[in-house]
Order: C-alpha cells, then sequence, then structure tokens
C-alpha cells in the first residue's frame, strides 16, 4: 500500500524524462504501429486515384506558415507524390505569404523523384495577396489572378496550362490550409463556381469542417498530421512512393506519448485514492 500511496510523489523530472524518451525514441527507432486510414481520408484519396493521367490537374492551394509544417507538410508532400505516381498534374498556389516558399521546397524535393518537369507535369503559381479575390478571379480564368507562374513565364507558355481556363476545368480544388481559409475555398470555388474542394488541416481544426463533409461540400477531409500518415499509408500500400514516412514517424511518438500520459493519470488516480483511504483510516 505505502508503494501505490508513493504514486502520488513521482518526482516530475522523471515524468518529463520519459516523455522525452516516449518522443525521441520512436522518431529513431522504425515502429510498426498499425494505421487504419479514416474514411475522409480515404474519399479524398480516391477520388484523387479516380482522376484520369495526363488529363486535367488539379489545383491545390497551400495556405500555412512554417509553424504549421509538422502536420501540413508531410501532407502536401503525400498528394503531391499520388498525383506524380498516378500521372495526374498538378498546379500548385497559396494565398499565404509564407506558403510559397513551403510548397516550391516540396516540389523540388519531389519532381526529380519521379522525374516530373515544371510546365509539363506541375505549374508553380506562387504567392497572390487577395484570398477572396484571387478565389472569385480563378472562377472567371486563371490568368487573371496569374498572368505567370512564379518564375515569370506567361501560363499560356505552359503546355500542361493549355486549355486549362477556370475551376471548370479542373476535377479538384485541394485546400492544405492551417486556418479558416479554407472555408472560403468551399464558399467561393464550391458554392459559387460548382468546383469540386477537398481539404487538410491541422488536428485542432477538424471538428469545424465536418458540417461541410456531412453537406456534400467536400469530398474529403485529411486530419492533421494523422490524415497524412493515413494518406502515406495508403501511398506506400499503392505502391505509389517509398519515401521515409515523416507523418507516420510522428504519429508514432504522439500515440506513444498518449499511451504513457494515460499510464500516468491512472496511476495518479490510483496513488490518490490509496492516499486518501489510509487517510480515512486514521
Amino acid at each position: 500500500m505505502k508503494i501505490l500511496e508513493n504514486l502520488t510523489k513521482i518526482n516530475r523530472r522523471y515524468i518529463f524524462l520519459l516523455v522525452a524518451l516516449a518522443v525521441i525514441i520512436p522518431l529513431i527507432v522504425p515502429m510498426k504501429l498499425p494505421t487504419i486510414p479514416g474514411k475522409y481520408t480515404v474519399k479524398l484519396y480516391g477520388f484523387i486515384d479516380k482522376i484520369p493521367p495526363q488529363s486535367q490537374p488539379i489545383l491545390i492551394a497551400a495556405d500555412y506558415s512554417p509553424s504549421m509544417m509538422p502536420e501540413l507538410q508531410p501532407m502536401l508532400e503525400a498528394v503531391i507524390r499520388h498525383c506524380f505516381a498516378k500521372g495526374i498534374r498538378v498546379v500548385i498556389m497559396t494565398l499565404d505569404p509564407n506558403g510559397a516558399a513551403l510548397s516550391e521546397e516540396a516540389l523540388k524535393k519531389i519532381a526529380p523523384e519521379y522525374g516530373a518537369v515544371n510546365g509539363r507535369d506541375y505549374a508553380f503559381l506562387g504567392f497572390k495577396p487577395g484570398s477572396s479575390i484571387v478565389m472569385m478571379s480563378i472562377g472567371e480564368n486563371f490568368r487573371q489572378a496569374f498572368p505567370t507562374d512564379f518564375y515569370g513565364t506567361p501560363l499560356d507558355s505552359l503546355p500542361m496550362m493549355n486549355g486549362i481556363r477556370n475551376y471548370a476545368d479542373v476535377p479538384l480544388v485541394l485546400s492544405i490550409a492551417g486556418s479558416a481559409i479554407t472555408q472560403g475555398w468551399i464558399a467561393y470555388a464550391h458554392t459559387r463556381y460548382h468546383a469540386n474542394v477537398g481539404a487538410g488541416c491541422t488536428a485542432v481544426s477538424t471538428a469545424d469542417y465536418y458540417p461541410f463533409l456531412q453537406a456534400g461540400q467536400l469530398v474529403g477531409l485529411l486530419n492533421g498530421m494523422k490524415g497524412a500518415s493515413e494518406y502515406e499509408y495508403l501511398n506506400k500500400k499503392n505502391g505509389y512512393s517509398s519515401a521515409a514516412p515523416v507523418a507516420t514517424k510522428g504519429m508514432n511518438a504522439v500515440s506513444i506519448v498518449h499511451l504513457l500520459l494515460m499510464l500516468f493519470i491512472i496511476l495518479g488516480n490510483i496513488g490518490y485514492l490509496v492516499t486518501r483511504h489510509n487517510q480515512s483510516k486514521k
């Protein structure tokens, strides 16, 4: 009983040390924790997977900053790998001034893996301020918002943009964002211009988008690092990617830490109940 009572007196430094180890070890040592993709991840993945290769491109809006990279950058990279492996063309833009460098970094890393060529397999439009104005301009014509790509090349000079005028010519708009800007894509791209919209968001924002999923305004949703790890799993399962699963490693660490915290809570409550019982006897 004395041992159980001492559970409430564990030095917090030991707890911090165990939590640190629970984070570090899964990031270094490969673990095979099971991954079960959620239905909204599967829906988005399946929607993209059915797009015919070398046809109309999807539009990805990478609207996030470095503070959201751990959750959203692996998500963007997993989607790009899926598209390049399937021969699906990609147009990437951002309404966040920080998003241009992050999305360009992802493209430069992944394009050589699949032999993807700028202008033929993907177009990088970069950053454009204006949010809702940009969304509506694309609804009329991409060239109103982006006369040239990020590198100054006129859109009409890019082979993959031939015949691509507005939302009607892209099978999917995918908003990967750490803010409520995704709701703007739903309001303008989907509601006004009838485009198919998918989303990827930070875990804390996920609950905000369930009403849009239930209303059919989103074709699917990636839920933070968990959604990114599920997408990585589906890519690997289908033979589309052999890259290191960054989000999966992160989720392994998160899962172990959560289990450890649950154990601490259980032990703490046991210690508290034993202490209270002993005090009542006295």
